[in-house]
């Protein structure tokens, strides 16, 4: 009897070890700790503003050419004429004769109007004035018709106080929801860009930021700001002065037309939009 028992004791025993067994959590391995992180990482990204930062080309002044003095003689007088304005061959404002559209913000408001924390766009005074607010790097943008795939389109630009990489330009190409498009960008340090716009605001450098000479840099100096787009070919000009040439496949399609801002080192940088318009080109 006392063996029946003992051996009843010891089985219940080793029930109960092994029903504890059963209901043990698996303790996690490192594999398991490694994808859980990746996941977090990924979900996360999607949030995350990639910012391409130019790196600055230093230009260099040519040293002055020493001249030597000149025998002054006494001129002689001759009749002259009044001369007549020369036109700059490459202009495209020029040779293309009268544009197909011009939008110049008349009245209190525009189709590219918008505010948000992080700017502010408002048609006031004959001007579209774009202001980049709280966060630096912070790209702001706003499209709207026309919408354009083989044109010479132009913006005249009022820059203000500015300096170093805080930017603006001139945005083609825009798909239906605004998150993919070209756009051409002026720093407050005279130089120019072109890049192109992705989903989530990763930005690809086309051509990277370069010196641009025909750039007028005083505080409320006006630029024209212009692309010629052609298929997958492109062509930039300042102030009708050819400053490059980029191509890309990515975005052939017509799409709108905007402008963006962003700031570096001057919080509530605004420029001022005098005027936009395009020509038809075959």
């Amino acid at each position: 009897m006392k063996t029946i028992t003992k051996f009843l004791v010891v089985l219940f025993l080793l029930l109960l070890l092994s029903s504890c067994n059963l209901f043990a959590e698996e303790a996690p391995t490192e594999d398991m700790i490694a994808t859980e992180v990746s996941m977090i990482l990924t979900e996360t990204a999607i949030y995350e503003e990639e910012i391409v930062e130019p790196t600055p080309t230093e230009t260099v002044a040519p040293s002055p050419t020493p001249t030597e003095p000149v025998e002054e003689e006494t001129p002689t007088p001759t009749p002259t004429e009044t001369p007549t304005p020369t036109e700059e061959p490459d202009d495209p404002a020029q040779f293309l004769g009268p544009p197909a559209w011009v939008y110049d913000f008349p009245g209190d408001t525009s189709p590219w109007d918008f505010e948000t924390q992080q700017a502010l766009f408002e048609t006031s005074g004959g001007y579209l004035n774009l202001t980049a607010r709280a966060n630096a790097n912070w790209h702001n943008w706003w499209v709207s018709s026309p919408l354009l795939q083989s044109a010479y389109v132009e913006a005249i630009i009022e820059r203000t106080q500015c300096s170093g990489l805080d930017r603006f330009g001139l945005v083609v190409r825009a798909g239906p929801d605004a998150q993919e498009f070209y756009f051409m960008a002026i720093t407050c340090d005279g130089r120019w860009g072109f890049f192109r716009m992705a989903e989530n605001v990763v930005i690809t450098e086309i051509v990277g930021y370069r010196s641009a000479e025909p750039l007028n840099e005083e505080p409320g100096a006006t630029n024209r700001i212009g692309i010629w787009m052609q298929g997958s070919s492109f062509t930039f000009y300042i102030n009708g002065e050819e400053v490059g040439t980029a191509t890309d496949t990515i975005l052939p399609g017509p799409g709108y037309t905007g402008f963006l801002i962003a700031f570096a080192n001057t919080p509530g940088l605004t420029v001022r939009v005098d005027q936009l318009r395009y020509w038809n080109v075959p």
